[in-house]
């Protein structure tokens, strides 16, 4: 069988990458400032706090009810953890297949050091390291859309064996505001524990998306394993604090709290040619990704013909993202590497 998956990405990291249905596994986005749509829950947003040390599973679970009436339901995991140093580790891993069963594939893990502000995305499929020192952060821009925005409390509760405090964030955006012909209207409840300063649950309820739920499960107190925090032996690191590009539509990795994360990115498909020649390989894409999360243009940076480089770059046209964020939450443009791998199964 023919078969198109996506490595996403190489230049920056993705939650998603080498996935035969291309979907992406989500990390934790903070809740949604006041004026934007932030369209994704990535997973749990771990501070950097030192002295606080846990390991836990997150589960990650998206329902959404389609017009025609299908639901569409899909979860993941993330094995995250922070040392008593206040180092950071995120994983992501891929959607799990219902029809396998199989544990999800792991993808990238995001590790940070507070001490050096370095972050580093790892990339277990190709054993690459890429590492950028994170820039202090500045003022948030101006909000550009006027939201309703209400703020209530749900009281306490204790999840885990931990104390958390509930809470849910209403963002109303006028008609017209992102080209909704009515109101949108965004609610996210979060639970958050003061004595590891995380949530221990976030829900969020977007009529584009659906039902987003992110869980922290099998908490532990314990120490991690201070490998968890460091990049294994045999991959290759490159250091990724280059200049924005000279066009100044997109910036430099260095710059980015966030990469940019695919939220649908359909397969190309095969040609008659690559087909019937039984072709395996794999074209390197530069992409970028508009701060409103369209494509904003694709380059083929190592093709393989037969008509497999167009198939590639029109579907990746197409795709839609949940763009690039600076430390300051603000979304901007970002130029990422995609490995497009064909495959005869």
């Amino acid at each position: 069988m023919a078969r198109s998956s996506v490595l996403l990405p190489l230049a920056a990291t993705l939650l998603l990458a080498a996935m035969g249905r291309a979907q992406t596994a989500p990390p934790v986005e903070a809740a949604p400032g006041d004026g934007r749509v932030a369209e994704w829950m990535y997973g749990e947003h771990i501070p950097a706090v030192a002295g606080k040390p846990f390991s836990c599973k997150v589960v990650l679970e998206i329902a959404n009810q389609l017009a025609d009436g299908t639901l569409i339901d899909q979860s993941t995991y993330n094995l995250d953890a922070r040392d008593s140093r206040g180092r950071t580790r995120n994983e992501a891993r891929r959607w799990i297949d219902p029809a396998s069963g199989e544990e999800p594939k792991l993808i990238r893990v995001e590790l940070y050091d507070p001490a050096t502000k370095t972050r580093t995305n790892l990339f277990p499929s190709s054993q690459l390291a890429r590492q950028w020192v994170v820039p202090s952060a500045s003022t948030p821009a101006n909000a550009t859309a006027k939201t309703e925005t209400t703020r209530e409390s749900l009281g306490p509760d204790v999840m885990e064996g931990l104390a958390v405090m509930g809470s849910r964030v209403t963002q109303v955006f006028p008609t017209g505001t992102h080209g909704n012909d009515r109101p949108l209207t965004i609610v996210t409840e979060s639970w958050v524990s003061q004595d590891l300063n995380i949530a221990l649950l976030t829900k969020r309820t977007d009529p584009r998306y659906g039902v987003q739920t992110v869980r922290v499960t099998e908490l532990s107190r314990q120490e991690p394993d201070a490998a968890l925090f460091a990049i294994p032996a045999g991959y290759r690191i490159t250091h990724e604090n280059s200049p924005a590009s000279a066009d100044g539509r997109s910036e430099s990795a260095a710059k980015w709290a966030s990469p940019p994360k695919c939220i649908s990115c359909p397969n190309p498909p095969f040609t008659d040619e690559a087909r019937a020649a039984k072709f395996n390989g794999v074209i390197l894409l530069d992409v970028t990704v508009a701060a409103d999360g369209h494509v904003e243009n694709v380059k083929v940076r190592r093709g393989v013909g037969m008509g497999l480089d167009e198939n590639a770059v029109q579907t990746v046209r197409s795709w839609r993202f949940a763009p690039a964020l600076r430390d300051d939450q603000q979304p901007v443009a970002a130029t990422i590497a995609v490995e497009v791998s064909f495959r005869i199964k």
